[in-house]
């Protein structure tokens, strides 16, 4: 009996991979379909660019428009524009770069810092599946929404990629290949970006309180 439940201890251990762990600097480039039942389905491209280091982090999103920080509810909820989230030295802006505009939302206190490394390391393993065509480990991390990350597979955590976040039921982003160097001055914060223009709209308000 001893015997029997030593195999199967062994075998669960062996079965779950260590939780994902992303490297301190990298970007991706993402496609992204939100889903909403006031504004309908919308799909997007962008780019996620992360320094855990500084920590500072940006998105590039084609159109804001449907984005519930950059568009709905704000100056540009009926316009197709370009957004970038900056978040650095803790706080978060929205930044349009073709209106030469920016907005300050909040900051880490308030829950919008940048996300650790090892934002998933108490998340649950689920399976090993093929997923967007990629042979993957799919995890689910329960917050205020039911988050499921899945990566590539692999015995070292940090040389896993992320293939996929879904935070369902609403943002679904599928993700390309990882690049280990930023681009120049990528998380510079335009200098249009100031702490007294608020985003006095939506889930910025919200999270100011």
């Amino acid at each position: 009996m001893n015997q029997i439940w030593l195999a199967l201890v062994l075998v669960a251990v062996i079965a779950a991979p260590q939780p994902p762990l992303w490297p301190n600097v990298f970007w991706q480039n993402f496609n992204e379909e939100t889903v909403n039942p006031q504004v309908g389905n919308h799909k997007d491209t962008g780019t996620y660019y992360y320094n855990f280091n500084l920590p500072a982090y940006r998105i590039d999103r084609s159109n804001g428009q449907y984005n519930p920080f950059c568009g709905i509810g704000g100056p540009y909820a009926n316009v197709s524009t370009p957004c970038s989230h900056f978040v650095v030295n803790g706080n978060r802006f929205m930044y349009y770069p073709e209106k030469n505009t920016c907005f300050y939302c909040c900051n880490s206190t308030q829950g919008c810092g940048v996300l650790k490394p090892t934002w998933m390391s108490d998340a649950t393993y689920i399976d090993t599946e093929v997923h967007e065509g990629v042979q993957t480990y799919k995890w689910l991390k329960v917050g205020n929404s039911k988050n499921y990350l899945y990566e590539t597979v692999g015995s070292v955590p940090v040389n896993r990629v992320t293939v996929s976040i879904y935070e369902e039921p609403s943002d679904f982003f599928n993700f390309g290949p990882r690049n280990a160097t930023l681009p120049a001055n990528v998380l510079t914060l335009p200098s249009v970006c100031t702490l007294t223009n608020l985003a006095n709209w939506g889930v910025c308000q919200e999270l100011r309180g």
